[in-house]
């Protein structure tokens, strides 16, 4: 009896460090749609309960973390020392950049400190929580932006709805820009994408499959290329995944056909559905003008025009103009050489590299996690990222390839996400770094990555606790 109480009692703290990191999770996801207000509980509430995140993922696991976790808290140390070694020796400037990473540590050790079941009912919360926001969220932006018009949310008249810079008309959401915002829809989506197939019940995938078609027509309406490429190769993957379940390939060259037709095919076809939904949607709202806004129809116009009028080839050739961002990278390292070792501080990150760029407004940030990492926590912070990195890829190949029978189609669908958010962090800045929105020292996109990263790695663990060694003959 005695025995079993103590097993109680050690199964129990993983179910609640797993309901704080859940609560945590909402808190940072809710936060720009009153981003003042979260700021002000942020400043004691949110923060104590970040802190008793971090604290109880110690506890449950007494420092014996697996080594992707073990880098992850290394990382977010490194950080710490080098905001110190920056002069920021109190740290009353970048405090809550440092706390989020250690968050990140904890939330990735959520999927490592539960079983298989306790793993499965945490990502059915967790993808009940981002598919209900998201799809309200989603649904009343697109008929906002349909009717040509936008919105202010209370409580604090948070801008929602339409957008046109560039002639480009595209989803306002929380008033935040494109391509953080149509991250979280490609996140929401992939998340239908594992619930329908981890759902038992098939009435309950209707709703699924309605979600997750908004979820894609967000994607396109928020017109951001690197994430609608990265949904297209997200496309091809659950592609690849299907076959290999339900079609005989028993030779290598037969799944590598199939890899090189779902990639070739595909993903230009993805890509372009994006185009017809557009055209379809620009339709749609000149149909929904003409019904809400009746005779004063015609001075709205014809409805909004949803196409994507930007040269694909030009953006292509100059990676819209990131280019000139990555050719800064060596001359800011020549100009200030001691980012090397210990990075600088994120606000003060462009200003050497801007010097280098030639154009109108000065850019953020670098536009590839890796080369923010660097920029930030120098070649240190690089190394344990590049090995986590690493590391993260190696499980999530052999847990997408395995033929284990413990390993479920669903729980292969998570390796689909974090291949979508690191092809995304090639030409985007979401983890390890400074959150994208200021608003918050990190957000849905980033939590998220590090929530799926660890269930993936607890899946990989439970069916290859050690990476196989490579013997020299």
């Amino acid at each position: 009896m005695d025995n079993r109480n103590i097993l109680s009692a050690e199964e129990r703290w993983p179910r609640w460090h797993a309901f704080l990191v859940f609560l945590v999770f909402c808190f940072f996801m809710v936060c720009p749609a009153a981003p003042e207000r979260w700021a002000d509980l942020y400043s004691f509430y949110g923060k104590t309960l970040v802190v008793s995140v971090i604290a109880l993922a110690f506890f449950v696991k007494r420092f014996g973390f697996t080594i992707e976790v073990k880098l992850v808290g290394l990382y977010a140390l490194w950080l710490l020392i080098s905001r110190i070694l920056n002069s920021d020796m109190y740290m009353v400037r970048e405090s809550d950049l440092v706390l989020a990473k250690f968050l990140c540590a904890a939330m990735l050790a959520t999927g490592l400190a539960l079983d298989s079941r306790q793993r499965r009912r945490f990502m059915n919360w967790f993808c009940l929580a981002v598919g209900l926001f998201y799809f309200c969220s989603g649904l009343l932006a697109i008929a906002v932006n349909l009717l040509d018009t936008y919105i202010y949310l209370p409580p604090e008249g948070v801008l929602f709805g339409l957008e046109v810079p560039e002639s480009l008309h595209y989803l306002n959401v929380f008033n935040t820009n494109r391509t953080i915002s149509s991250l979280w829809f490609y996140i929401a989506l992939c998340m239908m994408v594992y619930q329908f197939f981890a759902c038992k019940r098939k009435a309950l995938r209707i709703p699924i499959v309605i979600a997750g078609l908004l979820f894609y027509l967000a994607i396109g309406m928020c017109f951001s290329r690197t994430v609608k490429i990265v949904t297209a190769g997200s496309v091809a993957m659950l592609s690849v995944l299907l076959a290999f379940r339900y079609l005989s390939l028993k030779r290598l060259w037969q799944k590598c056909l199939v890899v090189l037709v779902c990639a070739a095919l595909l993903i230009p076809l993805s890509f372009k559905s994006f185009d017809l939904l557009s055209s379809l949607m620009s339709q749609v709202s000149e149909v929904l003008i003409s019904q809400v806004y009746g005779e004063e129809a015609h001075e709205k116009g014809s409805g909004v025009d949803l196409t994507d009028s930007r040269d694909l080839r030009e953006d292509i050739s100059d990676l819209s103009e990131r280019k000139q961002i990555y050719a800064s990278f060596i001359p800011t390292l020549k100009t200030d050489p001691k980012r090397i070792l210990i990075g600088s501080f994120a606000d003060k990150l462009m200003t050497v590299p801007n010097t280098f760029i030639v154009f109108p407004i000065p850019f953020t940030h670098m536009h590839n996690f890796i080369l923010e990492v660097f920029m930030l926590t120098g070649l240190p912070g690089f190394l344990l990222t590049a090995a986590f990195c690493l590391l993260l890829v190696i499980r999530m190949v052999h847990l997408f390839f395995t033929k284990d029978s413990r390993i479920s189609l669903a729980e292969k669908t998570l390796t689909i996400p974090l291949t979508g958010i690191l092809l995304y962090g090639m030409f985007e800045v979401v983890i390890f770094t400074a959150c994208g929105d200021r608003r918050a020292p990190t957000d849905m996109r980033e939590l998220s990555f590090f929530i799926i990263a660890g269930m993936v790695l607890g899946c990989s663990h439970d069916i290859l606790p050690k990476l196989p060694k490579f013997k020299k003959n």
